[in-house]
């Protein structure tokens, strides 16, 4: 194990570092060896994999301590030792909306590659991960044994405020404040809420899925009229409310980018039969959200709707 403070400087690394033709040709052999997977085209050699080869190709990095929150590990970094891996990067790409390209492998055989953002990845046997939000960045959490972030859905979950006795227009009161938090953190403005309505008997079949676009005005304001029109619209579709699970759902507009368009906020009343009138306000984040400043607006967004829901430390309960 490296004595060194540093494994990238250890291992060779300086400031303005270019591995030049060597790393151009290990990119090129890579790019050019595409392995026979079908419907899969090859590798992309775009600018944040170019830079990341010229800068850090040909580097052996060893760990330099025991690992801080999983175990060191150490990594070679030259695209040839992950070339073998388009299908498992294709499917990466596919999930956070960026392509990715091989950078190395790690000494516990993950493969490490680069997305056009300049993030660090990795794929190996215990799922996907970010490594860091720069090469170098993840390089050095690599070889300390800094804990990386999985690249999955997410979701939180926490007991709603009651704030109103009718229990739909306190869902509905909590949907706009989930509309506020996500406007507030420019991750998108809605347009709408949704109403779905489950029946709790039987198979619990949707039997109600409605939007009722949001008007102007503040909050005290149109949750009552907005919980009005909910309640026409079951009418209309003759839908009895009572003895059905209502969610009141937040979602990004329709053009919504990726991945702010797989971020949603949703609050579900009468789902539970021990407490009818009990509301569970979430936060759910679709994987490619994981990445840089999506993922730094939707830990806002957690963090904001904790305090509303009066976590006492502001923390954000995670659940599957």
């Amino acid at each position: 194990m490296s004595t060194h403070g540093d494994a990238l400087t250890a291992a060779g690394w300086h400031p303005g570092r270019d591995a030049g033709d060597l790393a151009m040709a290990a990119a090129l052999t890579t790019a050019a060896v595409v392995p026979p997977v079908a419907g899969i085209r090859g590798w992309t050699l775009f600018p944040a994999a170019r830079e990341a080869l010229r800068e850090f190709h040909g580097l052996t990095l060893r760990p330099v301590a025991a690992g801080t929150g999983v175990a060191a590990t150490g990594c070679v970094i030259d695209p040839r030792e992950a070339r073998h891996a388009l299908r498992a990067f294709r499917a990466l790409a596919d999930t956070i909306g960026q392509d990715v390209f091989p950078l190395g492998r790690t000494d516990a055989d993950g493969l490490i590659g680069v997305a056009e953002s300049g993030s660090l990845l990795c794929v190996d046997h215990g799922g996907r991960w970010l490594l860091g939000e720069s090469v170098a960045d993840g390089l050095r959490g690599l070889t300390q044994g800094r804990a990386p972030r999985r690249i999955a859905p997410r979701r939180w979950a926490w007991a709603a405020p009651v704030t109103h006795e009718d229990p739909l227009e306190n869902a509905v009161r909590s949907a706009l404040v989930g509309v506020y938090v996500l406007h507030h953190r420019q991750l998108f403005d809605a347009r709408a809420l949704r109403l779905t309505a489950t029946a709790l008997r039987g198979i619990g079949a949707e039997v109600l899925h409605r939007a009722v676009p949001l008007p102007g005005g503040s909050l005290d304001e149109i949750a009552g009229p907005l919980a009005a029109r909910m309640r026409q619209l079951a009418d209309a579709a003759r839908t009895p409310l009572a003895g059905c699970a209502l969610t009141v759902t937040v979602s990004a507009p329709e053009g919504t980018a990726a991945p702010y368009s797989s971020v949603s906020c949703a609050v579900r009343v009468g789902h539970s039969a021990a407490a009818p009138t009990a509301a569970e306000l979430s936060l759910a984040a679709g994987a490619g959200a994981v990445l840089g400043r999506p993922w730094e607006a939707v830990d806002g967004c957690a963090r904001d709707l904790a305090w509303y829901a009066g976590t006492a430390d502001g923390a954000a309960p995670e659940s599957g």
